[in-house]
């Protein structure tokens, strides 16, 4: 029987073991914060047509994406809820953001059903496209999408018109 529970026991530890991190402290309730953003579109009658705008979100990523299938590395980006259409100017907030660096951050398009078929449409570019995120605050963005200019994609290739 002790052989039992001490197996039990080791079993017990094992698995719970690897989630603590702090000791016998609770876990940062705080640990998270908020993302509250203003988005500036235009020119308005440059909106892409309704068939290539399948979805349209802010994406906030702590790296720099080399193609579409970064994109699967969910726990490293947050993204808002849908934008609206054809409009001068929208908000979001995105809540429950993980604290950090977010390092390449902007309004993306999915202009097909295809799930890979995103692209920016416009980057986030004060202090150089950076901004933390801190335990229990929100941090406010501000960017422009200019349909005339669109962004690279993937950063440092040549510019879309």
């Amino acid at each position: 029987m002790p052989r039992l529970l001490g197996s039990l026991l080791g079993l017990a530890l094992l698995i719970t073991g690897p989630g603590c991190d702090a000791g016998l402290a609770p876990p940062d309730a705080n640990a998270f914060g908020a993302i509250r953003g203003v988005v500036t579109y235009g020119p308005l009658e440059a909106w892409p047509p309704a068939d290539s705008l399948q979805d349209l979100r802010f994406v906030a990523m702590r790296f720099i994406p080399r193609d579409t299938s970064d994109f699967l590395q969910l726990n490293r980006l947050v993204f808002s809820p849908g934008l609206d259409r054809n409009v001068a100017q929208d908000t979001f907030l995105i809540a429950d953001v993980p604290t950090g660096v977010y390092v390449y951050s902007g309004v993306a398009q999915q202009y097909s059903r295809d799930w890979f078929a995103w692209r920016p449409l416009g980057l986030y570019t004060d202090t150089d496209g950076l901004f933390e995120v801190q335990s229990a605050e929100t941090t406010v963005v501000q960017l422009t999408v200019n349909f005339r200019s669109l962004p690279p994609f993937p950063p440092g290739s040549t510019p879309r018109p």
